[in-house]
């Protein structure tokens, strides 16, 4: 099955159902799926392009996975081994259970998470 993301009737994801392991998100996200984003999030339009352009750049699947998400969040939290939490935070973040942090759910718990100078390491991290 795609992974798709629905807000409302909406969908965030333009034109790709494939499985992760096929070929790779759309480039650019369509307007309404930025408008939505825009509804949910603190982020503007252009903030939300740039977030989703090193996103891609990064995952070219457009879907960050547990061990990816650690890695990520040792380079954030160099201190210690942090993949029992990484893994604790990364569950939450996967608000679909589907074992992937998409780009909506990436850019929601962003929302959620940023405060002060964790935008700058999320941005340093990719």
């Amino acid at each position: 099955s795609g992974h798709l993301w629905h807000q409302s009737s909406t969908t965030l994801q333009a034109d790709n159902t494939s499985p992760p392991s096929m070929g790779k998100y759309q480039s650019k996200l369509k307007p309404d799926a930025i408008d939505d984003l825009r509804s949910i999030t603190q982020f503007s339009h252009a903030e939300i392009k740039n977030w989703y352009k090193d996103f891609l750049e990064a995952h070219p699947s457009g879907l960050l996975t547990v061990k990816q998400f650690e890695t990520m969040y040792n380079k954030l939290f160099p201190h210690g081994d942090a993949s029992v939490f990484a893994e604790q935070v990364f569950r939450t973040f996967d608000t679909n259970g589907d074992d992937y942090v998409d780009f909506k759910e990436f850019l929601c718990a962003l929302t959620i998470t940023s405060k002060g100078k964790t935008d700058e390491k999320l941005k340093m991290a990719f």
